[in-house]
C-alpha cells in the first residue's frame, strides 16, 4: 500500500478512535450528573443547580415542587438538601471528566487511547 495512504487510513482510525472515546466519557458524566431525589431524577447541571439556589434565596426552602428531568412534578422537602446532593454530584462529575479528558487529550496513538 502507498506510504501516503497508509498514513491517511491511520491518522483516520486515530480520529474515529479518538471521537469514540470523547462520546463515552461524555456519556459516562451524564450518568454521574444524574440525582435521585424522592422518587424523581433531576441532571446535576448548572441550570438545575441555579435553579435550586434561587428557590432558596427567595425564602420557599420547604415544601414545593420541581418538574425533574423525566418531566414528572416532585414534592421537595428540603431545598438545601436537594442543592447539596445537586453540587456534589456536579463536582465529582466535572473532576472525573477533566481528568479522562487530561488523558485522553495527551494520547497520540490508538493504543495510547483504549490503554487509559
Amino acid at each position: 500500500m502507498d506510504e501516503r495512504l497508509e498514513k491517511a487510513l491511520e491518522f483516520s482510525n486515530y480520529t474515529l478512535t479518538l471521537n469514540n472515546q470523547k462520546q463515552n466519557i461524555k456519556n459516562r458524566v451524564a450518568q454521574l450528573q444524574l440525582v435521585h431525589y424522592n422518587g424523581g431524577v433531576f441532571v446535576a447541571n448548572q441550570e438545575t443547580i441555579s435553579f435550586v439556589k434561587t428557590m432558596i434565596d427567595l425564602d420557599k426552602t420547604v415544601d414545593g415542587v420541581i418538574i425533574d428531568s423525566k418531566d414528572n412534578p416532585i414534592r421537595v422537602k428540603d431545598y438545601k438538601d436537594l442543592l447539596e446532593k445537586l453540587v456534589d454530584a456536579y463536582v465529582s462529575a466535572s473532576q472525573e471528566y477533566a481528568v479522562e479528558y487530561d488523558k485522553l487529550r495527551k494520547s497520540r496513538s490508538i493504543k495510547s487511547i483504549m490503554d487509559w
